[in-house]
């Protein structure tokens, strides 16, 4: 897990401009939360959008589709550009995020935090990670690298999140709960204070989470319970 300090907007990398990676439904809410950025005079420009399955040159919210993800070490030779993935499968981001640091002149991850959202002041923000607008994070909290943490998400103080981990919309990790990287959080779910969600889990929507849960399962329900259990993966060997 990345343990620097969350960036300030003055700080922020890619202040020449910021390129996401596919340019799906995802991509486009990233696109009009930079958008929102550089209007307030808040963040950096997007700058386009990169995508093996898009043409070259497709118009694409403000900007355009700029070619296949190998674009990417060009532009940041070129302009200094920095990106930002838009995938919310967390195996799928950390494909792409290695794919793109194994480029020869790899560009540097975005951070992005809307300003509609909160974030308290000893919270720590790996690279890469998004915090989208209504998101609480509040005091002690730790996120790790392109983490998402979507639209009315709250983390509450003292919270430990692993790498790639994906919040969903209206979830809710009470107090002192620890996430182990690739897990995915479903939309509406609740973990209750203290409890620790192994990595690669899966809360199913909606779920009530009272209990610990092993890495690599599924879980659903009130209160959750496991209904399906994966062999092991590469998740469930990474600590937060």
């Amino acid at each position: 897990m990345d343990d620097r300090v969350l960036y300030s907007a003055s700080e922020t990398p890619g202040r020449a401009g910021v390129v996401v990676v596919c340019a799906g439904g995802h991509g486009r809410e990233v696109a009009s939360y930079l958008e929102d950025l550089a209007a307030a005079g808040a963040g950096p420009a997007l700058a386009g959008a990169v995508d093996d399955t898009i043409a070259p040159d497709t118009p694409w919210m403000s900007a355009r589709v700029i070619g296949p993800i190998e674009h990417l070490e060009r532009l940041a030779a070129d302009r200094g550009l920095a990106y930002i993935t838009a995938l919310g499968d967390n195996e799928d981001r950390r494909a792409v995020v290695a794919r793109i640091a194994a480029l020869p002149r790899a560009p540097r991850p975005h951070s992005l935090v809307h300003l509609a959202s909160y974030v308290g002041r000893d919270a720590r923000l790996g690279e890469g990670t998004l915090i989208a607008p209504g998101a609480v994070i509040t005091v002690g909290v730790a996120l790790g690298r392109h983490c998402i943490v979507n639209v009315r998400a709250t983390i509450s103080h003292d919270c430990l999140v692993g790498d790639f981990v994906n919040v969903n919309p209206g979830a809710t990790l009470c107090g002192g709960v620890t996430v182990g990287a690739g897990a995915f959080v479903g939309a509406g779910s609740t973990v209750r204070e203290r409890v620790r969600i192994g990595a690669g889990a899966v809360i199913g929507a909606g779920a009530v989470v009272v209990s610990d849960v092993p890495p690599d399962v599924t879980v659903v329900g009130v209160p959750a319970r496991v209904t399906r259990r994966r062999p092991p993966s590469a998740w469930g060997s990474s600590a937060p």
